[in-house]
């Protein structure tokens, strides 16, 4: 399988496609500048703030809390949690924090309509190949690597490294003992030295995190990620990525130094696109696009989706069309579909998905299994549940972006937060 990442500015703001074997698998979109004060952008997810308590609202298990913008960032109590060491799954939201509190979150879904910000306290700070967690202890490894003894020589690596044995020691003080990591899919392969190294980065990093946290006042942001360029680069180039090809001489001069510093080994994928070309004209990224932010979805069949967001959910309708195959093949061609569209898309929450009508059990749990594998490598948590007997299936999909058409339409960022990847 070739991957290909393409990376286009147009108007500040900057595309990032993935491409495997001419396929548009996903799209990112981002602003080349800062988001400010008055941006209700995506490039918040990942931002890293010292924020004020407003109020505890019990009935809801969660806290409002003043992170600088005319909407409360909302903090429930699952992601309240990390502030109590012995805390548990039924640990209530007054027993985390209290109206007037003090605490580090970090934006984990940017505004969407009237809702604000989503945000957690178990802050994470990234680098290449490892996830910093200071609420966390344990050493975690990315569901991406598969190989059972890379997973285990990874881990041996990063405690050898937290203790110190071989190598200077980086040992960061966490919620409840030493911090916690995970081994990001960056991390596959690498020697004790290289993964010591990044690790080692992050947690100055952090250091200075909290330095500037202790000499602030909130509401303030004490922390963003990379660029939007360094950090696609960051988190989408692969073991097997065969070329990072960029338009815009800027965004270039900028990636090639990321590349040089952070991943040498890799520098020569890197190119820019040739004179006069407009990038996403290769493999017709472009008209990819026009489909994946079109309701209608033809197949090859000669099937058809109808795919329709709304603000509580999304359905997706299967209608046979002109489809000569029976429900049974239609259906395992609309879920290989549907996953894929989803991911492109950035779809997230609840989604409903109309199946052409089936009754036999067995060919239920056909359908079922394509469509939980077309979402293999996805790093957002989907759950998918029964079909019923109208044939009729609800998923939900972590929701931690804008959509592909908000993001397009509003110059958001499409940035996946990778602690989730663990």
């Amino acid at each position: 399988m070739s991957h290909e990442i393409l990376m286009s500015v147009e108007n500040g703001l900057l595309r990032v496609a993935q491409v495997e074997d001419g396929e548009l698998t996903a799209l990112q979109a981002a602003p080349m500048g800062k988001a400010d004060a008055d941006s209700a952008s995506s490039g918040m997810v990942g931002q890293i703030y010292l924020a004020r308590v407003e109020r505890v609202v019990e009935r809801l298990q969660a806290a409002f809390v003043d992170i600088g913008f005319d909407k409360s960032g909302f903090l429930g109590a699952r992601e309240a949690r990390a502030l109590v060491p012995d805390a548990t799954r039924d640990t209530p939201i007054e027993d985390c924090v209290e109206s007037g509190d003090t605490v580090l979150v970090q934006v984990t879904r940017p505004p969407q309509g009237e809702k604000g910000a989503q945000v957690t306290a178990d802050v994470t700070v990234a680098g290449r190949g490892v996830v910093l967690a200071p609420c966390r202890s344990r050493i975690a490894v990315s569901r991406q690597i598969e190989d059972e003894a890379e997973r285990a020589r990874l881990i041996e690596l990063a405690e050898k490294i937290r203790a110190g044995d071989g190598v200077e020691a980086v040992d960061i003080e966490g919620m409840d003992g030493p911090s916690g990591w995970v081994l990001r899919t960056a991390a596959e392969g690498q020697d004790i030295e290289a993964l010591a190294a990044d690790m080692a980065n992050v947690g100055a990093q952090w250091e200075a995190l909290l330095e500037r946290a202790e000499d602030t006042e909130p509401p303030s942001l004490i922390h963003e990620d990379l660029g939007p360029v360094e950090k696609a680069l960051r988190d989408l180039v692969r073991a097997d990525t065969s070329a990072v090809v960029v338009e815009g001489a800027a965004a270039f001069a900028v990636a090639k130094g990321f590349m040089r510093q952070n991943m040498p080994q890799l520098a020569e994928i890197l190119s820019p696109s040739d004179d006069g070309e407009i990038l996403f004209d290769r493999h017709d990224v472009a008209g990819q696009l026009d489909k994946a932010l079109s309701p209608r979805v033809d197949l090859a069949s000669g099937a058809w989706l109808m795919i329709e967001p709304t603000e509580a959910m999304t359905t997706v309708d299967v209608n046979s069309g002109s489809a000569e195959g029976d429900a049974l093949a239609v259906n395992l061609e609309a879920a290989a579909a549907i996953a894929k569209q989803i991911r492109l898309r950035a779809l997230g929450g609840l989604v409903a998905i109309d199946f052409i009508d089936m009754t036999d059990e067995a060919a239920h749990e056909a359908v079922l299994k394509a469509l939980d594998g077309g979402f293999d490598g996805d790093k957002n948590a989907v759950r998918i549940g029964p079909m019923s007997e109208f044939s009729v299936v609800e998923m939900t999909r972590r929701r931690d972006v804008m959509t592909l058409s908000e993001a397009l339409s509003q110059g958001g960022g499409g940035q996946e937060a990778e602690p989730a990847d663990d």
